[in-house]
């Protein structure tokens, strides 16, 4: 059994591989910032090809029950991290036919818990987990730009904007443009209201797509891949394509809850309700309604200053869904 390396300082202690005690000292640092701004953060885990270097966890925080007996205090506490680093391999090998670039940060929001994903650069991940839905959202917030500065001042790398530019904010929609669309309902009433739904939210600037599924099924579904603008960048992949490409999303998403169930149960035994896959062209977003009932919401933007926004607009036409 190897020894941890536990230094404990500012209310947070770090735990080290024994290969990690030298030249880790920046990256560590890094973490203890984003941590120190972030009360909510159990811990963050640093990873190259995914085996735990470090983890940097707050010093009041209960340790994780070991699962392998040759496991160190570091590795039990990384092992949900390094589970997550392989499930967004897999799904960034699913989403890569997409042609919109690797997946460079996932977010997997719980009511009293999440984990948030960021690349680094290739082959070398940080992976936060914090204690409820508002530290997630917190520690997203802290984690974005500290990967970037990473990313920029050790290694020489490009800003990705990792969800989305900061300086984009949410403009009001004044024009309509037609739209592709889809609606499953023998009620007109519905489908007239769910139409014009879509239409004061989708928008070739920053939410191109959303559908809404009742019970597991699609009830409405609508894009504006064909306008110039998002066609332009989404040009390798045929609309009706990658229409179907993100229904087929929809539905490995759907079957991975169990898996990503497994990986937060250290932290969280709740439903997740918001999952985030953020790629260097845009991202994919899915907002569980009713879990119990099937009920849920995607949205896809294909450019990457914008994923902020477009989320938040997302949640505008859920709000308008919830409305009578």
């Amino acid at each position: 059994m190897k020894r941890d390396a536990g230094v404990t300082g500012g209310g947070l202690k770090t735990l080290l591989a024994p290969h990690a005690e030298h030249g880790y000292e920046d990256l560590i640092e890094a973490c203890r910032d984003i941590a120190t701004g972030c009360p909510g953060i159990r811990s963050l885990t640093h990873l190259t090809l995914n085996s735990v270097d470090f983890a940097v966890r707050d010093a009041e925080a209960e340790p994780f029950p070991a699962t392998r007996s040759w496991d160190d205090e570091v590795e039990t506490e990384g092992l949900p991290a390094q589970r997550l680093v392989r499930w967004v391999l897999e799904t960034d090998s699913v989403m890569r036919p997409l042609l919109t670039g690797e997946l460079m940060r996932v977010l997997i929001v719980t009511r009293s818990g999440g984990m948030q994903y960021s690349r680094v650069r290739d082959g070398q991940y940080l992976v936060g987990m914090a204690t409820d839905s508002d530290a997630c959202r917190a520690m997203d917030d802290r984690m974005n730009p500290k990967v970037t500065e990473v990313r920029r001042l050790l290694y020489d790398q490009g800003d990705e904007m990792p969800g989305g530019s900061v300086d984009v904010a949410k403009q009001p929609l004044t024009d309509q443009v037609p739209l592709a669309m889809q609606v499953s309902t023998d009620d007109r009433d519905e489908e007239n209201r769910l139409r014009g739904i879509w239409l004061r939210h989708l928008n070739p600037d920053d939410l191109n797509h959303a559908a809404y599924y009742r019970a597991g099924r699609s009830v409405c579904a609508g894009d504006c891949f064909e306008h110039s603008k998002p066609d332009k960048v989404l040009r390798g992949v045929a609309p009706q394509r990658r229409r179907a490409m993100y229904r087929e999303l929809v539905t490995r998403m759907l079957n991975s809850r169990t898996e990503l169930g497994e990986i937060l149960a250290p932290l969280t035994g709740d439903p997740i309700e918001r999952l985030v896959l953020d790629v260097q062209m845009g991202a994919f977003f899915m907002h569980w309604l009713d879990h119990a009932a099937g009920d849920f919401a995607v949205g896809v933007t294909a450019f990457q200053e914008q994923v902020k926004v477009a989320e938040e607009r997302l949640g505008d036409l859920i709000h308008d869904l919830g409305r009578r």
